[in-house]
Protein backbone atom coordinates (compact mmCIF):
# COMPACT_ATOMS: atom_id res chain seq x y z
CA UNK A 1 0.00 0.00 0.00
CA UNK A 2 2.89 2.71 1.14
CA UNK A 3 4.13 1.38 -2.61
CA UNK A 4 1.26 2.54 -4.40
CA UNK A 5 0.86 6.00 -2.50
CA UNK A 6 4.76 7.10 -3.16
CA UNK A 7 3.84 5.96 -6.81
CA UNK A 8 0.85 8.02 -6.84
CA UNK A 9 2.54 10.74 -4.90
CA UNK A 10 5.77 10.76 -6.90
CA UNK A 11 3.23 10.84 -10.33
CA UNK A 12 1.26 14.11 -9.12
CA UNK A 13 4.66 15.69 -8.90
CA UNK A 14 6.20 14.57 -12.16
CA UNK A 15 3.18 15.25 -14.27
CA UNK A 16 3.90 19.07 -13.67
CA UNK A 17 7.21 18.74 -14.30
CA UNK A 18 6.62 16.67 -17.75
CA UNK A 19 3.83 19.77 -19.01
CA UNK A 20 6.11 22.58 -17.83
CA UNK A 21 9.16 20.88 -20.05
CA UNK A 22 6.77 20.01 -23.19
CA UNK A 23 5.26 24.02 -22.98
CA UNK A 24 8.75 25.52 -22.60
CA UNK A 25 9.23 28.02 -25.18
CA UNK A 26 10.69 26.90 -28.14
CA UNK A 27 13.66 29.14 -29.75
CA UNK A 28 13.37 31.33 -32.14
CA UNK A 29 14.60 29.22 -34.68
CA UNK A 30 12.77 25.92 -33.71
CA UNK A 31 9.70 28.12 -34.06
CA UNK A 32 10.74 29.51 -37.16
CA UNK A 33 11.58 26.09 -38.80
CA UNK A 34 7.96 24.62 -37.05
CA UNK A 35 6.31 27.27 -38.62
CA UNK A 36 7.81 27.14 -42.44
CA UNK A 37 8.51 23.40 -42.45
CA UNK A 38 12.41 24.14 -43.28
CA UNK A 39 14.72 21.66 -41.67
CA UNK A 40 17.63 23.31 -39.41
CA UNK A 41 20.93 22.29 -40.51
CA UNK A 42 22.62 24.24 -37.89
CA UNK A 43 22.39 26.46 -35.56
CA UNK A 44 21.69 30.53 -36.62
CA UNK A 45 24.80 32.46 -34.77
CA UNK A 46 23.14 35.90 -33.38
CA UNK A 47 24.58 39.21 -32.28
CA UNK A 48 22.69 41.89 -30.27
CA UNK A 49 24.59 45.33 -31.25
CA UNK A 50 23.92 48.70 -30.82
CA UNK A 51 21.48 51.01 -32.81
CA UNK A 52 24.24 52.88 -34.48
CA UNK A 53 26.51 49.61 -35.25
CA UNK A 54 22.90 48.16 -36.54
CA UNK A 55 22.63 50.94 -38.84
CA UNK A 56 25.83 51.07 -40.16
CA UNK A 57 26.29 47.33 -40.47
CA UNK A 58 22.85 47.00 -42.55
CA UNK A 59 24.12 50.45 -44.55
CA UNK A 60 26.94 48.80 -45.42
CA UNK A 61 25.50 45.49 -46.94
CA UNK A 62 22.98 47.49 -48.49
CA UNK A 63 25.21 50.29 -50.47
CA UNK A 64 27.58 47.07 -52.04
CA UNK A 65 24.16 45.30 -53.16
CA UNK A 66 22.85 48.11 -54.41
CA UNK A 67 25.82 50.08 -55.33
CA UNK A 68 26.59 54.16 -55.88
CA UNK A 69 26.27 54.24 -59.58
CA UNK A 70 22.98 52.34 -59.83
CA UNK A 71 21.89 54.71 -57.22
CA UNK A 72 22.63 57.59 -59.06
CA UNK A 73 21.14 55.80 -62.74
CA UNK A 74 17.63 55.67 -60.89
CA UNK A 75 17.78 58.38 -59.12
CA UNK A 76 18.11 60.73 -62.23
CA UNK A 77 15.75 57.97 -64.53
CA UNK A 78 12.97 58.15 -61.69
CA UNK A 79 13.18 62.35 -60.82
CA UNK A 80 12.49 62.37 -64.58
CA UNK A 81 9.38 60.83 -64.60
CA UNK A 82 8.16 62.82 -61.82
CA UNK A 83 9.14 60.55 -58.95
CA UNK A 84 10.34 63.34 -56.94
CA UNK A 85 14.46 62.01 -55.86
CA UNK A 86 16.03 61.90 -52.46
CA UNK A 87 18.80 59.08 -51.88
CA UNK A 88 18.41 57.34 -48.10
CA UNK A 89 19.02 53.91 -46.66
CA UNK A 90 15.87 52.29 -46.76
CA UNK A 91 15.03 51.90 -42.62
CA UNK A 92 15.86 48.86 -41.26
CA UNK A 93 13.81 46.45 -38.77
CA UNK A 94 14.89 45.85 -35.30
CA UNK A 95 16.40 42.44 -37.08
CA UNK A 96 18.09 41.19 -40.15
CA UNK A 97 20.00 38.21 -41.41
CA UNK A 98 23.12 39.08 -43.20
CA UNK A 99 23.82 36.35 -46.16
CA UNK A 100 27.03 37.46 -46.52
CA UNK A 101 28.07 36.26 -42.95
CA UNK A 102 25.33 34.15 -42.07
CA UNK A 103 24.55 35.79 -39.08
CA UNK A 104 21.62 37.51 -37.51
CA UNK A 105 21.78 40.93 -36.46
CA UNK A 106 19.43 42.55 -33.87
CA UNK A 107 19.74 45.94 -31.82
CA UNK A 108 19.58 45.77 -29.12
CA UNK A 109 16.99 48.14 -27.69
CA UNK A 110 14.39 48.59 -28.44
CA UNK A 111 14.29 45.17 -29.19
CA UNK A 112 13.26 43.44 -32.18
CA UNK A 113 9.11 41.89 -32.32
CA UNK A 114 8.40 38.20 -32.22
CA UNK A 115 7.33 38.71 -35.95
CA UNK A 116 10.37 40.37 -37.19
CA UNK A 117 12.65 37.36 -35.72
CA UNK A 118 10.67 34.62 -37.23
CA UNK A 119 10.98 36.41 -40.50
CA UNK A 120 14.71 36.71 -40.43
CA UNK A 121 15.28 32.80 -38.85
CA UNK A 122 13.21 31.92 -41.32
CA UNK A 123 15.59 33.24 -44.21
CA UNK A 124 18.69 32.26 -42.33
CA UNK A 125 16.90 28.69 -42.88
CA UNK A 126 16.04 29.11 -46.50
CA UNK A 127 19.98 30.25 -46.67
CA UNK A 128 20.69 26.95 -45.05
CA UNK A 129 18.42 24.78 -47.61
CA UNK A 130 18.26 26.79 -50.66
CA UNK A 131 22.02 28.70 -50.48
CA UNK A 132 20.89 32.31 -50.81
CA UNK A 133 24.68 33.79 -51.72
CA UNK A 134 23.47 32.73 -55.41
CA UNK A 135 22.06 36.26 -55.51
CA UNK A 136 24.92 38.01 -55.24
CA UNK A 137 25.35 40.08 -57.75
CA UNK A 138 22.31 39.56 -60.04
CA UNK A 139 21.12 43.12 -59.36
CA UNK A 140 23.57 44.52 -61.20
CA UNK A 141 22.74 41.86 -64.02
CA UNK A 142 19.20 41.56 -64.10
CA UNK A 143 17.70 44.18 -61.64
CA UNK A 144 13.88 42.57 -62.24
CA UNK A 145 15.18 39.10 -62.04
CA UNK A 146 16.76 40.13 -57.87
CA UNK A 147 13.54 41.77 -57.43
CA UNK A 148 11.55 38.84 -57.98
CA UNK A 149 14.09 36.68 -56.27
CA UNK A 150 14.80 38.14 -53.15
CA UNK A 151 10.48 38.82 -52.75
CA UNK A 152 10.17 34.96 -52.79
CA UNK A 153 12.91 34.47 -50.52
CA UNK A 154 10.86 37.62 -48.24
CA UNK A 155 7.18 35.98 -49.14
CA UNK A 156 8.12 33.09 -48.21
CA UNK A 157 9.42 33.99 -44.83
CA UNK A 158 6.21 36.81 -44.23
CA UNK A 159 3.78 33.23 -44.53
CA UNK A 160 5.68 31.82 -41.58
CA UNK A 161 6.16 34.83 -39.42
CA UNK A 162 2.25 36.76 -40.52
CA UNK A 163 4.23 40.48 -41.59
CA UNK A 164 2.18 42.37 -44.05
CA UNK A 165 2.42 45.45 -45.85
CA UNK A 166 2.26 48.50 -44.11
CA UNK A 167 -0.13 51.50 -45.25
CA UNK A 168 1.47 53.58 -47.98
CA UNK A 169 2.33 56.94 -47.03
CA UNK A 170 4.06 59.96 -47.77
CA UNK A 171 5.39 61.30 -51.66
CA UNK A 172 4.15 59.79 -55.08
CA UNK A 173 8.51 58.24 -54.84
CA UNK A 174 7.76 57.12 -51.33
CA UNK A 175 4.83 55.22 -52.94
CA UNK A 176 6.39 53.53 -55.76
CA UNK A 177 9.92 52.77 -53.68
CA UNK A 178 7.16 51.11 -50.51
CA UNK A 179 5.83 49.13 -53.62
CA UNK A 180 9.04 48.10 -54.44
CA UNK A 181 10.57 46.97 -51.24
CA UNK A 182 7.47 45.74 -49.91
CA UNK A 183 7.04 43.31 -52.83
CA UNK A 184 7.91 40.12 -50.01
CA UNK A 185 4.93 40.70 -48.14
CA UNK A 186 2.86 41.59 -50.69
CA UNK A 187 2.93 39.91 -53.82
CA UNK A 188 5.88 37.17 -52.91
CA UNK A 189 3.64 36.07 -49.96
CA UNK A 190 0.65 35.81 -52.40
CA UNK A 191 2.75 33.44 -54.84
CA UNK A 192 4.28 31.52 -51.81
CA UNK A 193 0.74 31.08 -50.19
CA UNK A 194 -0.84 29.96 -53.71
CA UNK A 195 2.21 27.48 -54.32
CA UNK A 196 1.46 25.48 -51.20
CA UNK A 197 -1.68 25.85 -52.01
CA UNK A 198 -1.69 24.30 -55.27
CA UNK A 199 1.25 21.84 -54.51
CA UNK A 200 2.00 21.62 -50.56
CA UNK A 201 5.61 22.15 -49.55
CA UNK A 202 6.80 20.65 -52.58
CA UNK A 203 5.74 23.33 -55.36
CA UNK A 204 6.98 25.87 -52.50
CA UNK A 205 10.32 24.52 -52.28
CA UNK A 206 10.17 24.19 -56.01
CA UNK A 207 9.98 28.58 -56.34
CA UNK A 208 13.18 28.54 -53.75
CA UNK A 209 15.47 26.22 -55.68
CA UNK A 210 14.72 28.09 -59.05
CA UNK A 211 13.07 31.43 -58.31
CA UNK A 212 10.82 33.69 -60.58
CA UNK A 213 12.61 35.04 -63.17
CA UNK A 214 10.81 37.83 -63.53
CA UNK A 215 8.51 40.23 -61.26
CA UNK A 216 5.71 38.70 -64.25
CA UNK A 217 6.22 35.17 -62.74
CA UNK A 218 5.86 36.21 -59.30
CA UNK A 219 2.61 38.53 -59.94
CA UNK A 220 1.03 35.47 -61.52
CA UNK A 221 0.97 32.26 -60.55
CA UNK A 222 0.66 30.96 -63.56
CA UNK A 223 3.36 32.74 -65.48
CA UNK A 224 5.51 31.12 -62.99
CA UNK A 225 4.49 27.72 -63.40
CA UNK A 226 4.76 28.25 -67.09
CA UNK A 227 8.14 29.60 -66.60
CA UNK A 228 7.49 32.32 -68.58
CA UNK A 229 10.37 34.22 -69.55
CA UNK A 230 10.67 37.76 -70.69
CA UNK A 231 10.22 39.08 -74.33
CA UNK A 232 13.72 39.90 -75.44
CA UNK A 233 15.04 43.46 -75.75
CA UNK A 234 18.07 45.38 -77.60
CA UNK A 235 18.18 48.86 -76.96
CA UNK A 236 20.05 50.95 -79.78
CA UNK A 237 23.74 52.08 -79.26
CA UNK A 238 21.57 55.62 -80.13
CA UNK A 239 18.28 56.94 -80.35
CA UNK A 240 18.86 59.86 -83.09
CA UNK A 241 22.15 61.88 -82.39
CA UNK A 242 21.86 60.52 -78.88
CA UNK A 243 24.04 57.85 -77.61
CA UNK A 244 22.83 55.24 -74.93
CA UNK A 245 24.61 55.79 -71.38
CA UNK A 246 23.39 53.08 -69.62
CA UNK A 247 19.99 51.01 -68.82
CA UNK A 248 18.37 48.22 -66.55
CA UNK A 249 15.50 46.20 -66.62
CA UNK A 250 12.25 47.58 -66.21
CA UNK A 251 9.60 44.61 -64.94
CA UNK A 252 5.91 44.35 -64.47
CA UNK A 253 6.22 45.16 -60.66
CA UNK A 254 8.29 48.27 -61.75
CA UNK A 255 4.94 49.02 -64.32
CA UNK A 256 2.54 48.75 -61.85
CA UNK A 257 3.93 50.74 -59.11
CA UNK A 258 4.67 53.83 -61.49
CA UNK A 259 0.72 53.86 -62.04
CA UNK A 260 0.07 52.75 -58.35
CA UNK A 261 2.06 55.49 -57.47
CA UNK A 262 0.11 58.49 -59.07
CA UNK A 263 -3.23 56.28 -58.25
CA UNK A 264 -3.94 55.78 -61.92
CA UNK A 265 -7.02 53.49 -62.05
CA UNK A 266 -6.70 49.86 -62.92
CA UNK A 267 -2.92 49.63 -62.39
CA UNK A 268 -2.15 45.98 -62.19
CA UNK A 269 -4.42 45.38 -64.78
CA UNK A 270 -2.66 47.94 -67.06
CA UNK A 271 0.53 46.27 -66.31
CA UNK A 272 -0.41 42.82 -66.43
CA UNK A 273 -0.43 42.35 -70.22
CA UNK A 274 3.87 43.28 -69.86
CA UNK A 275 6.20 40.71 -71.96
CA UNK A 276 9.56 42.64 -71.15
CA UNK A 277 10.91 46.03 -70.18
CA UNK A 278 13.60 48.24 -70.14
CA UNK A 279 15.03 51.61 -68.36
CA UNK A 280 17.00 53.27 -69.94
CA UNK A 281 18.98 56.97 -70.31
CA UNK A 282 19.76 58.49 -74.00
CA UNK A 283 21.72 61.39 -72.86
CA UNK A 284 19.31 63.45 -70.40
CA UNK A 285 16.55 61.62 -71.55
CA UNK A 286 15.28 58.77 -69.64
CA UNK A 287 12.88 56.39 -71.38
CA UNK A 288 10.92 53.36 -70.04
CA UNK A 289 10.61 50.89 -73.18
CA UNK A 290 8.06 48.16 -72.94
CA UNK A 291 6.98 44.96 -75.16
CA UNK A 292 3.61 43.46 -74.61
CA UNK A 293 1.86 40.17 -75.20
CA UNK A 294 -0.35 42.00 -77.90
CA UNK A 295 -0.88 45.05 -79.31
CA UNK A 296 -4.45 45.37 -77.27
CA UNK A 297 -2.01 45.46 -74.09
CA UNK A 298 -0.03 48.42 -75.66
CA UNK A 299 -2.89 50.46 -76.39
CA UNK A 300 -4.04 49.62 -72.62
CA UNK A 301 -0.80 51.15 -71.35
CA UNK A 302 -0.95 53.96 -73.92
CA UNK A 303 -4.51 54.93 -72.68
CA UNK A 304 -3.36 55.06 -69.32
CA UNK A 305 -0.59 57.84 -69.88
CA UNK A 306 -2.86 60.57 -69.81
CA UNK A 307 -4.01 59.99 -66.40
CA UNK A 308 -0.04 59.43 -65.69
CA UNK A 309 0.91 62.55 -66.94
CA UNK A 310 -2.05 64.53 -65.43
CA UNK A 311 -0.81 63.34 -61.82
CA UNK A 312 3.18 63.33 -62.75
CA UNK A 313 3.11 66.84 -64.00
CA UNK A 314 0.01 68.53 -62.47
CA UNK A 315 -0.74 71.76 -65.01
CA UNK A 316 1.38 70.66 -68.01
CA UNK A 317 -0.99 70.65 -71.04
CA UNK A 318 -0.75 68.13 -74.02
CA UNK A 319 -0.18 68.52 -77.12
CA UNK A 320 0.44 66.65 -80.47
CA UNK A 321 3.79 65.48 -81.52
CA UNK A 322 3.45 63.07 -84.48
CA UNK A 323 4.50 60.41 -85.03
CA UNK A 324 3.97 59.80 -81.18
CA UNK A 325 0.37 59.49 -79.41
CA UNK A 326 0.65 62.42 -77.18
CA UNK A 327 3.21 64.70 -75.43
CA UNK A 328 2.96 66.59 -72.31
CA UNK A 329 5.72 69.50 -72.09
CA UNK A 330 8.81 67.31 -71.85
CA UNK A 331 6.96 63.76 -71.62
CA UNK A 332 6.42 61.96 -74.61
CA UNK A 333 4.92 58.33 -74.91
CA UNK A 334 4.47 56.39 -78.05
CA UNK A 335 3.12 53.33 -79.12
CA UNK A 336 4.12 51.29 -82.27
CA UNK A 337 2.09 47.34 -82.24
CA UNK A 338 3.70 45.85 -79.48
CA UNK A 339 6.03 48.20 -78.27
CA UNK A 340 5.25 51.69 -76.55
CA UNK A 341 7.72 53.81 -75.29
CA UNK A 342 7.74 56.57 -72.38
CA UNK A 343 10.35 59.22 -72.53
CA UNK A 344 11.04 62.41 -70.42
CA UNK A 345 13.74 65.23 -70.75
CA UNK A 346 14.47 67.65 -73.29
CA UNK A 347 14.31 66.27 -77.00
CA UNK A 348 11.89 63.38 -75.56
CA UNK A 349 9.71 63.41 -78.20
CA UNK A 350 12.83 62.69 -80.95
CA UNK A 351 14.47 60.17 -78.55
CA UNK A 352 10.93 58.26 -78.38
CA UNK A 353 10.26 58.07 -82.10
CA UNK A 354 14.04 57.29 -82.87
CA UNK A 355 13.39 54.07 -80.22
CA UNK A 356 9.86 53.10 -81.67
CA UNK A 357 10.98 52.72 -85.12
CA UNK A 358 13.96 50.86 -83.90
CA UNK A 359 11.82 48.54 -82.20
Amino acid sequence: MRSFVTLVICAVVLVPAAALSAAAPRTPLDAASRLSGLRIHHAVAEAAVSTSRYAALYSRAWQKEYPESARRFESAAYAQFGLATHSVTPTPTRAWYDVATHRLLVQRTPAAGRRALIQEYVRALIDQNFQLKRLAGLRARDRDRWVAAQAMVNGTAALASGLRTPSLRGTALDHFAALERDAGVGPGRALAAELRYVGGRTALDSALHTFPQTTEQLLHVDKFLEREGALSMRLPARAGDVALAGSETFGELDARSLLQAFGVPDAAATAAGWGGGRLARYGNVTVIVLRWDTAADAAEWQAAMPHYAAAAFPGVAPHTCPPLDACWGDLAAGVLGTTSVLASGPGAANVAAALLTAN
